[in-house]
């Protein structure tokens, strides 16, 4: 069976303890299999990848470990190392063993090496550098017993190639130099993915054999941070026969992501979820604006339809009063103002379609004090062009 799992490997949220243990548990009740602790905002684990963990974060990756154990989810302790080529490379290397050698005393057994978004050249002598920082973390490792590694590398999608993946010359050294048992991170085609399927592996394998897991960031919203995706997960066709698992990296909002595990899972429908989480039937309304990524957004030309979603959309914010609302207000404030912009918009607009140059500053005022100021740009580019 395909191994199903969680990444914490998003921008922008850094999860609590709690957070994480609920999501053990969820993990645990629909029977996946791994959690990957791979936190961006964890200074320890990317910005500071060289300094120990303090005592009482290490407490915590302990405690966590140990609950992962007992509930039987293989738990990955992720580090981003960006070894330079040349520079304090030896010193770099020591401190990198010192970091798994802190990890593996607290029993650690599982690891994961990040190399994603390094501000790099994607050549031979980058893959060569990883390919030796792999070899040492895998040494390292093998001193204790039932060990495991995955990592992450640069190129972790098509697009990311720069063509086609057989000429690669990042990924052709990998291959040579990568022992094939160890499992590779892939995000498909492109970073977030429209589709996934059984031939979108085989075009990697053709160049790099190791088992791949895909990293499917359907579900992320650190790269929008002014929205969120609660739909059906869909447009995956992926196999055992050309994976060896799937994992989510969704939002760092807890029982948000709970709620997405229990989509990725496929056991219900998703008026049924958001039921069994106590989503009030009101969003059921709201639902095609959350849907996902790829799906087409309501047609909202018509002003008696924008009222009623902004009248549904401040029902739900003023009334609805839970831990999960707390983490979609910010969300449902956004879609009723954008509302209400679209709205105001299309209200000021005369018989001819033009806009009052009065009206049209009482506009912009308006905005300014909503948008940010790129978007307000955008917004009104013909005011920038003089």
């Amino acid at each position: 069976m395909l191994k199903k799992g969680y990444i914490e490997g998003f921008y922008g949220r850094l999860l609590d303890w709690q957070g994480r243990s609920m999501l053990l548990d969820t993990l645990s009740e629909l029977s996946m299999d791994f959690y990957i602790y791979g936190p961006k905002e964890d200074r320890f684990h990317r910005k500071d990848w060289q300094i120990l963990y303090p005592k009482e974060i290490l407490e915590d990756l302990k405690n966590f470990q140990i609950k992962s154990d007992k509930l039987g989810i293989k738990t990955f302790i992720a580090l981003s190392p960006n070894v330079s080529i040349k520079k304090n490379r030896k010193k770099e290397l020591k401190s990198l063993e010192k970091k798994i050698g802190q990890l593996l005393s607290i029993g650690c057994k599982d690891f994961a090496i990040f190399f994603d978004d390094i501000d790099s050249l994607r050549d031979k002598e980058l893959a060569q550098n990883q390919s030796e920082v792999l070899r040492i973390v895998s040494e390292t490792i093998e001193s204790k017993k039932n060990t495991s590694l995955i990592f992450c590398p640069t190129v972790y999608c098509e697009s990311f190639a720069k063509g086609s993946l057989v000429e690669s010359e990042y990924l052709n050294v990998l291959s040579d130099e990568v022992p094939e048992e160890i499992p590779i991170l892939w995000t498909g085609k492109e970073v977030v993915s429209k589709s996934i399927e059984d031939k979108h592996i085989v075009s990697l394998n053709k160049v790099i054999k190791n088992p791949v897991i895909i990293w499917d960031n359907y579900y992320a919203n650190d790269y929008c941070p002014n929205n969120f995706f609660i739909g059906p997960y869909k447009n995956r066709n992926i196999s055992k026969k050309s994976a060896y698992g799937v994992g989510i990296n969704p939002t760092g909002m807890p029982i948000t992501d709970s709620i997405l595990l229990n989509q990725f899972s496929g056991t219900a429908k998703t008026e049924e979820i958001l039921e069994k989480f106590n989503v009030p039937k009101g969003f059921n309304d709201l639902l095609p604006f959350f849907n996902g990524p790829f799906d087409k957004k309501p047609n909202m030309g018509n002003p008696s339809k924008i009222k009623e979603t902004i009248k549904a959309t401040m029902k739900l914010s003023e009334e609805w009063k839970s831990p999960l609302q707390l983490e979609w207000a910010t969300f449902l404030w956004k879609l009723s103002i954008d509302l209400n912009f679209l709205l105001k918009f299309k209200a000021k607009k005369n018989k001819q379609g033009k806009t009052s140059i009065q009206d049209k500053k009482k506009l912009e005022q308006w905005a300014s004090q909503r948008y940010s100021t790129p978007l307000f740009n955008i917004i009104f580019e013909e005011k920038n062009k003089k």
